[in-house]
């Protein structure tokens, strides 16, 4: 009898692009299970890894299936698994940490800095099948479809940065509207803040922004940010930035607009080193900066699935696109020229 073999996509070789193959079906070792994917989606860094930048040049190594959003059924489980059973529907926590380190056993594996990324540093998603430590899995609710339990990482994210600081009856300045910023909006509003004000430069995104209710939606090449946001604000300024952008002049923009007291929570990462004026922006005004790295492992996902049994459908806007696995150069095209929000890639 051949070996049995799956579809996967990834990066074959060195240079810009994808390639659809066939590959050997991995076998869960101890400890672990052997899933069968059914939804995924496409994340920002799966598009630079497609473009070949300068991060994903230094990062990964191919041959690599890539992919790391996700939510499929149980296939298989290896010796020593017993608390989950091939047909439970999950999705999983794609940073595999060390377990042991002073990170990981106080709470914060999310910083582990022994850590492997499926799709990044081992093979990922974007596969009939994946292999996964048990510990990292999800049980994903019965009530939550897989469009929306594809992309728990993603909102994981944004629930994290959102989570940060309380935003209660508090106004709150989102720099970014890519599919993270995108989700952080109705987070921001279910979790009570005052308003939300978005600034965004793709028109695209710009009207996702006001279809998940956005309250302001700015564009930086063409309004007057900084007049029309102190206007909205008593000339105070924002109680709480969230900085999805990575943009230099987002980050700047946005400590220029965060008041006295207020709270920056920066996600965005930017592409070099930058420069904003600590003292006037940050020193002076007694700022708190909150770093995010990923999600709390596992307080996050509870907060996102709470989230989701309840809301799911305020996502809607957002996931704008839906492919199978075989159109994949369509969908990454679309990322690419900036038409799109989330796109769900159809495996099984």
């Amino acid at each position: 009898m051949g070996e049995r073999t799956m579809l996967a996509l990834g990066k074959a070789k060195r240079g810009e692009g994808l390639t659809l193959e066939r590959k050997p079906i991995p076998e869960p070792r101890r400890g672990e299970v052997l899933i069968r994917v059914q939804t995924t989606g496409i994340c920002g860094t799966d598009v630079h890894i497609y473009n070949w930048d300068k991060w994903a040049q230094g990062r990964i190594k191919p041959p690599l299936t890539t992919g790391h959003e996700f939510v499929g059924v149980i296939e298989k489980a290896g010796e020593g698994v017993h608390h989950v059973k091939p047909g439970d529907r999950v999705s999983a926590e794609g940073h595999i940490t060390c377990g042991h380190c002073h990170f990981c056993r106080t709470g914060q594996g999310h910083i582990c800095k022994d850590v492997e990324i499926i799709g990044v540093d081992r093979d990922g998603c974007f596969a009939e099948f994946l292999r996964m430590p048990v510990e990292n899995l999800w049980p994903v609710a019965p009530g939550i479809p897989n469009r929306y339990a594809a992309v728990f990482d993603p909102l994981g994210n944004a629930m994290h940065t959102v989570m940060a600081e309380s935003l209660s009856g508090k106004s709150v300045l989102i720099t970014g509207a890519g599919a993270i910023g995108l989700f952080a909006i109705p987070i921001a509003k279910v979790m009570g803040a005052s308003t939300v004000m978005v600034v965004e430069p793709n028109p695209y995104r710009q009207q996702l922004a006001r279809a998940v209710k956005a309250d302001l939606v700015l564009d930086p090449t063409k309004d007057d940010v900084e007049k029309i946001i102190l206007g909205e604000t008593h000339n105070l300024g924002v109680e709480v930035l969230l900085e999805m952008s990575g943009h230099p002049q987002a980050f700047r923009q946005g400590f220029k607009l965060l008041r006295g007291a207020g709270t920056a929570v920066l996600l965005g990462i930017p592409s070099d080193e930058l420069a904003i004026n600590w003292a006037e922006d940050v020193i002076f005004k007694a700022a708190t900066i909150r770093g995010i790295n990923g999600r709390r492992m596992f307080d996050t996902w509870f907060q996102s699935q709470d989230f989701l049994n309840r809301n799911y459908k305020k996502l809607d806007p957002i996931l704008t696109h839906t492919f199978p696995i075989t159109e994949y150069e369509t969908a990454f095209q679309l990322l690419r020229d900036g038409e799109a929000g989330k796109i769900i890639l159809e495996i099984n």
